[in-house]
């Protein structure tokens, strides 16, 4: 005992079997397309981060020689046991490097530092400039201190001796 309808039951499974087959090829191939593509993003994405990470390794190497260089300056002519000119040539062969580190990187990753080096000579000899001027000032201070003592041992002098002078 058949259906009347059993062919077009028939064709109507065949169709959808056809449209099911068709659909499940259909997802497999999308799917594997956005494998692929995922896997070439995260590739991008993986090779990007190690460029970054990178350029941010040497930003932070950077930090810190700028850091040590701010650090050796300010520790010029501080105090009277501190070779100065050890001290200088320190500074110099650091600011050399951190030049040449700079050099080796891209423009907009190192803008800042490449100004702070430019400066950094300005620095140093406004530096020096102050310590110039702090030693004269001291030669000043004691020639000054020296005339006024020998202005009261003159005036002392004079007192004892009984002599007077018009100031």
């Amino acid at each position: 005992m058949r259906a009347r309808n059993s062919e077009d039951v028939y064709k109507a499974m065949l169709i959808f079997c056809y449209y099911l087959a068709a659909s499940i090829v259909l997802g497999v191939c999308i799917f594997s397309c956005f494998m692929k593509t995922s896997s070439v993003e995260v590739y991008k994405i993986l090779s990007k981060t190690q460029e970054y990470d990178f350029i941010q390794t040497q930003q932070i190497n950077m930090t810190e020689s700028v850091d040590t260089l701010y650090f050796y300056s300010s520790l010029l002519n501080t105090d009277p046991q501190i070779n100065n000119s050890l001290m200088y040539n320190v500074i110099s062969g650091r600011k050399l490097h951190l030049i040449n580190t700079v050099g080796s990187m891209a423009e907009k990753d190192c803008n800042l530092y490449k100004r702070l080096t430019g400066q950094m000579n300005t620095f140093l000899s406004i530096k020096d400039s102050i310590r110039l001027a702090m030693t004269e000032e001291e030669m000043v201070r004691a020639d000054l201190m020296k005339c006024i003592s020998d202005n009261r041992n003159v005036t002392r002098q004079m007192a004892v001796g009984g002599l007077t002078y018009d100031r």
